[in-house]
């Protein structure tokens, strides 16, 4: 059995991510390349270690193919170019066309490392073409600097946002119309807070300040929850110390309840949301784009909300909701 043949599985789990992205790298009946595209298709950390318990020879003696592609994000850094340095200096008549791999963009775009000239790097360059994704071609450790990157330069300009944001609560002007006229500059653009942050401190001390001053302001029992785990496990423990707090995490599986034994955790935003005097949102899950605000306003008992991930225009959330705080948004009522 070849190595492609064992990592089938594999080969198929990358094809379905691609073509979710309306690529079709792996044929979902046979799990191989298309025509004139033959080799192995690399995707997380057991895929890697199986290659290297393989070993290039092993590989090369069980299959004739020649086109090895590490696609994502999370390939040791430099190990492709390792792999493509190490084809070139072996003994073996043919050598492996080493291609890095990633999408970029919200996987509107790829970037991809390698030899500009290779026979296979034409194919994958024209094969993306095909299903109108912008290729960048570069050297494999580049991609793998830009993935490393990424993440940094988005929490930096995030961080910019929430700085930002305190700027203009002092001087009584709209965050989100300062930003909207700095996203106008193409080199600014229009997105700014970050979904993949791992660091939730600026989130959390926001969250704990502005809950707190509508604690002390307005008669609130019961508090509708809507983010990810990973914001929540951050928050201090006794923030909502006293309350009824329910939480919608828009995650499968059971939440760990050793972290908040206390609070219920609902399937569903109104489940959640149900007689609900406060409504906080950590992070904009995609429940929140189908949230109709009438509607929010109409399960909760008041219809008081402070919004982290700035989810809905200002001056509509004012028409429904009873308070609405946003980042830099002087709206609050509690003040």
């Amino acid at each position: 059995m070849t190595l492609w043949a064992a990592s089938e599985q594999i080969v198929r789990s990358l094809g379905g991510s691609l073509r979710e992205c309306g690529i079709d790298l792996a044929s979902e009946q046979t799990g191989l390349p298309p025509e004139g595209v033959d080799g192995f298709l690399v995707t997380g950390h057991d895929d890697y270690n199986k290659l290297r318990a393989a070993g290039r020879t092993s590989m090369r003696q069980q299959n004739d193919a020649d086109l090895l592609v590490i696609y994502g994000d999370e390939a040791p850094y430099a190990w492709a170019d390792e792999l493509a340095l190490s084809s070139e200096a072996g003994d073996d008549a043919r050598k492996w066309e080493v291609i890095r791999l990633a999408l970029w963009s919200g996987n509107e775009r790829a970037l991809i490392g390698g030899d500009p000239s290779g026979k296979h790097m034409r194919l994958v360059c024209r094969l993306l073409a095909e299903y109108g994704k912008v290729s960048m071609i570069c050297g494999r450790r580049e991609v793998d600097e830009a993935i490393r990157q990424l993440p940094r330069y988005l929490a930096w300009k995030e961080r910019f946002y929430w700085e930002l944001g305190e700027w203009c609560d002092t001087r009584q002007v709209s965050l989100r119309q300062v930003s909207r006229a700095l996203g106008l500059d193409t080199r600014i653009g229009q997105g700014w807070l970050f979904a993949e942050r791992r660091d939730h401190s600026h989130v959390c001390k926001w969250l704990e300040r502005e809950c707190q001053l509508v604690l002390e302001k307005a008669k609130v029992r019961r508090v509708a929850l809507i983010g990810s785990n990973a914001l929540w496990d951050k928050m201090p423990q006794g923030w909502l110390a006293k309350m009824d707090v329910a939480v919608y995490t828009g995650a499968d599986g059971q939440y760990p309840n050793e972290v908040h034994p206390d609070w219920l955790h609902g399937d569903s935003w109104n489940a959640v949301l149900q007689d609900a005097d406060l409504l906080v949102i950590g992070d904009r899950l995609g429940i929140v784009d189908e949230l109709s605000l009438q509607e929010v306003a109409k399960v909760m008992r008041q219809s008081l909300v402070v919004d982290a991930a700035s989810c809905f225009p200002t001056q509509e959330a004012q028409l429904f909701f009873k308070g609405y705080r946003a980042i830099g948004e002087k709206t609050n009522v509690w003040e």
